[in-house]
């Protein structure tokens, strides 16, 4: 049956299907929830219209499209691969649901500058920033260091145009070249490559249990063909996810290797995980109902295999947390976590 044949209740239940399979199979069914998504917003938009109902449940719908079209449209096609088409095609459908949201703009910003398009670039930029301050959701709000990108990447987009412009004006005819004025563009140059070399310097996210530092692809990519023994690497490159120890390597999802950032970033046996502390990262995120506790368990179970899949020692500890079953980091062996600053989302991950 056509999803548009579907009714509300069918949907649901198909919605739900979805996930079950999806823990099942370990797999991803991101396009077709997506799809579940979007014609429950269509009926729920058109029954408030009509009807003039209550629109609570219409907006909850709305904040999940946006979520995974934001957070894993990335992955539509391939779910251990990165898909930039595809994230630009899900970043412009969650502008067209959510047309404030600083993330998405920031992003489409980030992929259109990465394509040389700099004047769709230049305007993405300056619609997150100017978004920015009266988004109140705070996990689509760029963090500090993204604020600084985005002026940046907004001003070198500027400058790009600006230089692109200049260098046509050769092509100009002899006798309207001599009329116009002597520009002097070194300074811009100068301001541009400055500009670049700074941003690419601190491209990336590196953290350990000792500090939080910025860097260069290149120093990831360094790391990663000379890793430091017996340490955790988990590195979110710019096509896979990768988990390495000793020379053991292995490619993880989204979803899994958000997990599995949290709990090496963010907990601690006095501090373990939930269903609730980690609600934003699954997939089956429902503001309405909890967390499955057996979807819980199966996603650890996973992280657990893909770490076993590495050799990687039994470190992530199950404990029970205010009459909940948890799980937490136990600190036994250092780790480096790698990330573009470009993908972080939810004005980052706080440390512990």
């Amino acid at each position: 049956m056509r999803l548009r044949d579907m009714t509300m209740e069918e949907l649901e239940e198909l919605e739900q299907t979805l996930h079950d399979q999806e823990e099942e199979g370990n797999y991803s069914l991101y396009s077709q929830k997506i799809a579940v998504y979007e014609e429950m917003h269509h009926k729920l938009k058109k029954r408030a219209q009509e009807k003039n109902e209550d629109q609570s449940y219409l907006e909850y719908v709305t904040k999940k499209l946006v979520f995974y079209l934001i957070h894993y449209g990335t992955y539509l096609k391939m779910q251990y691969e990165k898909d930039e088409t595809a994230a630009v095609r899900c970043l412009k459908k969650a502008l067209t649901y959510d047309r404030r949201n600083p993330i998405a703009a920031y992003r489409l910003g980030f992929l259109s500058y990465k394509r040389k398009d700099y004047t769709k670039a230049l305007i993405y930029f300056q619609e997150a920033i100017n978004h920015q301050n009266r988004y109140e959701e705070a996990r689509y709000q760029l963090n500090e260091t993204q604020l600084v990108h985005a002026h940046l990447y907004l001003t070198n987009s500027a400058l790009h145009i600006a230089k692109h412009t200049y260098e046509r004006m050769d092509e100009l005819p002899r006798n309207s070249r001599q009329e116009l004025p002597n520009y002097q563009f070194s300074t811009l140059y100068e301001s541009l490559a400055k500009n670049e070399r700074y941003l690419e310097k601190h491209a990336f996210y590196k953290i350990s249990q000792e500090e939080k530092t910025t860097c260069a692809k290149e120093e990831c990519e360094e790391l990663m063909t000379h890793e430091p023994e017996n340490t955790i690497v988990l590195y979110f490159n710019d096509r896979t996810i990768n988990l390495l120890f000793n020379e053991d390597q292995a490619n993880i999802s989204q979803e899994r290797g958000d997990i599995l950032r949290y709990l090496l970033l963010n907990t601690s046996k006095d501090s373990p995980a939930t269903r609730n502390t980690l609600k934003n990262f699954f997939l089956q995120l429902n503001a309405r109902e909890e967390v499955n506790i057996e979807n819980f368990r199966q996603k650890i179970r996973r992280i657990r295999h893909d770490m076993r899949e590495c050799r990687i020692p039994d470190v992530i500890q199950t404990t029970n947390y205010a009459g909940e079953t948890a799980y937490y980091f136990d600190q036994s062996l250092p780790y480096i976590v790698m990330y573009r600053v470009d993908e972080e989302m939810g004005g980052g991950i706080k440390r512990l």
